[in-house]
């Protein structure tokens, strides 16, 4: 990552606690300024629901039903990864859904924009235990 780091024309590492707040306020203005939806990657899908905020991505796992693909222990297994990943967070309360084809993380409320990038980071991190193109 480059070291030009500047806000309004300095360097972060110069800037003392009060400019550092300001500027992370402005930024999470911006962002939330934003539905969330629009910055999400074109492979995540983010939904809002009577119930709260569905955040999900598809796998290669299409032509494989989810129910004889993956067990219910794997979705346990899945879940504590989730629970553990939600704690850090602010996404208390989340579940995971697998589809025919696709993931998807349940949250029983709306998301701030911050809340749904992290989640995209998080799928992707799941990338590689279950896209079964990426197994041997």
């Amino acid at each position: 990552m480059s070291k030009n780091r500047t806000w309004m024309g300095r360097a972060i590492e110069e800037l003392d606690r009060g400019e550092l707040e300001a500027a992370l306020e402005a930024a999470l203005n911006l962002l939330r300024s934003v539905p969330s939806a629009s910055l999400a990657r074109s492979d995540v899908e983010v939904r809002e629901t009577a119930s709260g905020t569905v955040v999900g991505r598809a796998f290669k796992w299409a032509f494989i039903p989810a129910g004889q693909l993956w067990s219910e222990e794997d979705r346990r297994e899945v879940q504590t990864r989730l629970d553990e990943f939600a704690l850090r967070r602010g996404l208390q309360g989340a579940t995971v859904r697998f589809g025919p084809d696709r993931l998807d993380v349940e949250v029983p409320r709306r998301l701030q924009v911050e809340q749904v990038i992290a989640l995209q980071e998080w799928l992707d991190s799941e990338r590689e235990t279950l896209d079964v193109s990426r197994v041997p």
